[in-house]
């Protein structure tokens, strides 16, 4: 997975991959695989309200962006974290221990090249 530098791979996905490896695995083998690294923590579900099972590596927390037009699958810097994260729960009385923010738009490549290049700081900030 980390060779390939894609980002949330569904597990239909990983089994063509290891296909095209030359790895025989079956989708069941693919969703128990996952399961148990899962599990170990190598890997993290992410779910993209597309009705598919996502995996990807755990590494540094991001939040994501869904393509509608060809599904592509982003990670784009979390803003919704340290001193945003503690006034929510001093005004909500919550314990908030992770969240989920899946952004949904049109990609770079499906608006076409001649808008321009849309760039995120890691403020968050698009230019």
């Amino acid at each position: 997975m980390a060779a390939r530098g894609r980002h949330a791979w569904t597990l239909e996905e990983l089994r063509q991959a290891l296909a095209a490896k030359g790895v025989r695995a079956d989708f069941s083998s693919v969703f128990r695989a996952t399961a148990r690294l899962e599990t170990e923590g190598a890997l993290r579900r992410v779910e993209l309200d597309d009705g598919r099972t996502h995996v990807e590596i755990q590494d540094e927390h991001h939040d994501h962006f869904r393509c509608e037009l060809c599904g592509e699958v982003l990670a784009v810097p979390c803003e919704a974290s340290g001193a945003a994260m503690r006034a929510l729960e001093d005004a909500t009385g919550l314990e908030i221990h992770d969240h989920h923010l899946v952004l949904t738009g049109v990609c770079q490549g499906c608006r076409g090249g001649s808008l321009g290049r849309l760039v995120v700081s890691a403020a968050g900030a698009a230019s």
